[in-house]
């Protein structure tokens, strides 16, 4: 494996101006030419060019996905605007298989690590073979709220939480999914509680709804050290049933393992005690057949804006729409990773420091791109269970 510890400030510092012009240097090595979405602010999916290209650019809608997929190149596209113009930027990277996955950070805006972590997975998986799954990764899903964060540069970890919330008094940008059991509504656009869901949000609901992967990573950061790790979320059916959670935490704790292995901080997994890929603050997971109990509350904010539902929550329990079954879908086998410390590597002031958070960066981008997105645990066709 190629370890790369450098200095040099990442490109996720910059990355997140895409709407100003500026263009990503990301290394282009599969002949596809990696460009920002530079079109009106209605949602579009993609501003696609090849290198062996002469139509030039083309823009294509969220809903026409599979173009991108079948063209099976590497491709940088714009899953469209933040609410202040900002395109939010994404990465297709095709796999050997027919399995889909989905990377997400910067939800919470404050949490820049996890937007690191994500760029150096976009760079591993530029300069390596093609992962077993095909997928998709979203940096910075809130980059309004990240740049926000990264304009108080002294105050980021710290209890400002500065970026998290894209206005006071807003509701937690994780927790404004739909009711579990229910597929995204786009001509109602509320959450479970019947709040407005954010732009950025509805963006993500309408990726996932078409580009439909099989498994997510959602990246987040944790400021307390001590419970950064990999976690799963219990599977269910429609109606909230556990349908076992063996194979969902044995992906978990694999990912956590490999992490530990070369030195990285994943003290919330015990895996040297008590190995667990529960998050401490959520329901254990209940025995297949059972009501699987979830964690509603979050946060305790004001007016209930940390309560609701996650996309941990949302996207684990199966959807069954009779009104739409198009909309039906499997349980998403959702892994959550909290990067420990909300700080990029060169947001420390010693050396030391940011040659030791750089390699943690690396560690957990590794995990995710040859575990994560390899032939482990993998789901079959009909979304089964099938160890390697």
């Amino acid at each position: 494996m190629k370890w790369m510890i450098t200095l040099l400030p990442l490109i996720a510092r910059t990355l997140l101006f895409a709407g100003t012009g500026y263009h990503p240097a990301v290394p282009d090595t599969r002949n596809t030419i990696p460009v920002s979405d530079t079109g009106k602010n209605e949602i579009t999916l993609a501003s696609y060019r090849t290198a062996d290209s002469v139509s030039g650019w083309q823009t294509y809608s969220l809903k026409e996905i599979s173009f991108i997929t079948k063209a099976n190149k590497i491709t940088q596209f714009s899953l469209g605007s933040s609410q202040q113009g900002r395109k939010i930027g994404a990465f297709y990277f095709p796999g050997t298989s027919k399995q889909r996955a989905l990377v997400i950070a910067g939800v919470h805006g404050s949490e820049l690590s996890s937007v690191e972590v994500a760029w150096q997975l976009i760079r591993q998986l530029m300069q390596d073979d093609p992962p077993y799954y095909s997928v998709i990764i979203i940096p910075s899903l809130f980059p309004d709220n990240s740049i926000k964060a990264m304009n108080d540069p002294a105050l980021i970890g710290g209890v400002a939480n500065i970026g998290r919330y894209t206005f006071p008094f807003s509701v937690d940008p994780n927790r404004q999914m739909p009711s579990p059991g229910e597929a995204y509504d786009e001509n109602n656009g509320t959450d479970h509680l019947g709040r407005f869901i954010e732009k950025e949000n509805q963006l993500l609901l309408q990726l996932i709804q078409s580009f439909r992967p099989q498994r997510i990573v959602n990246l987040h950061a944790i400021r307390n050290k001590d419970y950064g790790g990999v976690y799963a979320d219990p599977r269910t059916d429609q109606n909230g049933i556990a349908l076992g959670f063996s194979s969902d935490s044995s992906l978990a704790i694999r990912i956590a393992a490999c992490i530990h292995q070369h030195g990285g901080n994943v003290e919330g997994n015990n895996l040297d005690r008590e190995p667990t890929a529960l998050y401490y603050k959520d329901p254990i997971p209940a025995p297949a057949g059972f009501l699987q109990k979830r964690n509603m509350t979050g946060s305790a904010l004001n007016a209930n804006r940390g309560s609701g539902v996650s996309l941990g929550t949302w996207g684990a329990t199966a959807v069954g729409n009779k009104k739409d079954p198009s909309k039906n879908r499997d349980a998403m086998r959702i892994i959550t990773i909290e990067y420990p410390g909300y700080k990029r590597p060169g947001d420390y002031t010693a050396v030391s420091q940011q040659l030791f958070q750089q390699r943690q960066v690396e560690l957990f981008a590794s995990a995710i791109r040859t575990i994560f997105l390899g032939p482990y645990f993998t789901e079959n066709e009909n979304n089964e269970l099938a160890k390697k």
